[in-house]
C-alpha cells in the first residue's frame, strides 16, 4: 500500500494517507486499535512511535511514516503477508536537495494548473481547487469549508493561482530580499532590495525581480517572494512542509494541489494560526498570514466577506 505524502507531526496528513497508515497500523497488531477516520491526532502518532520504537527499533522514532519510506516499507510488507524476522529497516539517507529550474526561465507549465486535482467532473470552488479538496483540508485543520474558500479568494481574487504560462504567480517582496540579504544590495538594486516594503509595480514585472534577485543570491530571491494560490512566502518553506526553498518553489511550480497541501503544514504549524481560521477571527489571522500591514490592504475585511458568501 501506497501514500502519496508524510504522515507525521508537522507533514501534509492527507486523509486519504492517514487512512492508510492507521489501516496499516491496525493490522500490523503492534498496538492498541486505531479509529480509522483519516485525522492525524495523538493516538496515531503515538501509533507509530511505537511501531518505530518496538517493531522497527529505532533508536530515536521520529513518528513520520513518509512514502517509500522504512516505516512504510515495514507495514507493506507485514500487510501482505511478509512477517520474517528481519533486523531493523535502517533510515535511508537523506537525498541530496536539488536545485530547482529557475521560474523564469523554465517556462514549462505547472502540472495539474487548471485542471481538476483530485477527481474530474467534481464542482470546482477558489483558485481552481476541487470540492473534495476543500472538505479534506477542512476536515485535517478542523475549520469549516467556507473559513478555508475566505482566504483562498482573498490571495487569488487579482491574479489567479497561475499566469499566462502556467507558472505559479508570485509577489516579490524587497524587503524581505533586503532582508536575507542583509542589505548588501539596497544601493546597487534598490528596487528589489529595500528595507520599506512596496514597491511591486506590474504583474508583469514579478518574474523579471526574481530572476535578477537569483542572480545576486539565488536562495534569497526563492525565499523573497509569496507563491501560488494562498501566496506563501518562501522563507517559509519548512513550516510549509519542505527542508529546502528549492524544493517548496518545486511544488509549487507543480500545480495546485501541492499549494494546497504546503498551506494545510503552514497552518498546522502554528497554532495561532490555526485557532484563528477555526474561530474565524480574521483580523488575528490576517496579522499573522499577512503581515503587520494587512489593514491597509483591509485582507482582514475581505476574508470576513468571502466568508460571509461562501457560508451561504
Amino acid at each position: 500500500m501506497a501514500i502519496a505524502s508524510a504522515v507525521g507531526p508537522r507533514r501534509p496528513n492527507r486523509k486519504s494517507d492517514v487512512t492508510t497508515v492507521q489501516q496499516l497500523l491496525n493490522r500490523s497488531g503492534s498496538g492498541a486499535a486505531l479509529k480509522v477516520d483519516g485525522l492525524f491526532g495523538p493516538r496515531t502518532a503515538a501509533a507509530i512511535t511505537n511501531y518505530q520504537s518496538k517493531v522497527l527499533r529505532f533508536s530515536r522514532p521520529d513518528g513520520v511514516v513518509d512514502p517509500g519510506g522504512p516505516t512504510l516499507t515495514r507495514l507493506s510488507r507485514q500487510h501482505n503477508g511478509n512477517t520474517t524476522p528481519s533486523r531493523p529497516i535502517p533510515r535511508r539517507a537523506p537525498a541530496a536537495p536539488t536545485r530547482a529550474a529557475p521560474p523564469t526561465t523554465a517556462n514549462t507549465p505547472a502540472t495539474g494548473a487548471g485542471t481538476s486535482p483530485v477527481r474530474t467532473g467534481g464542482a470546482m470552488g477558489p483558485g481552481g481547487l476541487s470540492e473534495e479538496t476543500y472538505v479534506d483540508m477542512a476536515a485535517r485543520l478542523g475549520c469549516e469549508v467556507a473559513a478555508i474558500k475566505a482566504v483562498v479568494e482573498c490571495e487569488v481574487a487579482i491574479r489567479g493561482p497561475f499566469d499566462a504560462q502556467g507558472r505559479p504567480t508570485i509577489l516579490f517582496e524587497r524587503h524581505k530580499f533586503h532582508h536575507h540579504t542583509n542589505g548588501r544590495y539596497d544601493r546597487s538594486h534598490p528596487d528589489i532590495s529595500n528595507p520599506n516594503w512596496g514597491g511591486y509595480g506590474k504583474f508583469s514585472e514579478q518574474y523579471p525581480k526574481l530572476e535578477r534577485a537569483m542572480a545576486l543570491n539565488h536562495a534569497a530571491g526563492l525565499k523573497s517572494c509569496s507563491w501560488g494560490a494562498f501566496q506563501i512566502l518562501g522563507e517559509n518553506h519548512v513550516q510549509a512542509g519542505h527542508a529546502t526553498v528549492d524544493s517548496f518553489v518545486a511544488a509549487m511550480r507543480r500545480g495546485i494541489l501541492p499549494q494546497a497541501e504546503a498551506f494545510v503544514a503552514f497552518v498546522l504549524a502554528d497554532s495561532r494560526l490555526r485557532s484563528a481560521l477555526r474561530q474565524r477571527n480574521w483580523a488575528t489571522f490576517a496579522r499573522i498570514y499577512n503581515g503587520p500591514g494587512y489593514k491597509k490592504n483591509d485582507y482582514d475585511g475581505k476574508m470576513r466577506a468571502n466568508y460571509q458568501k461562501h457560508a451561504k
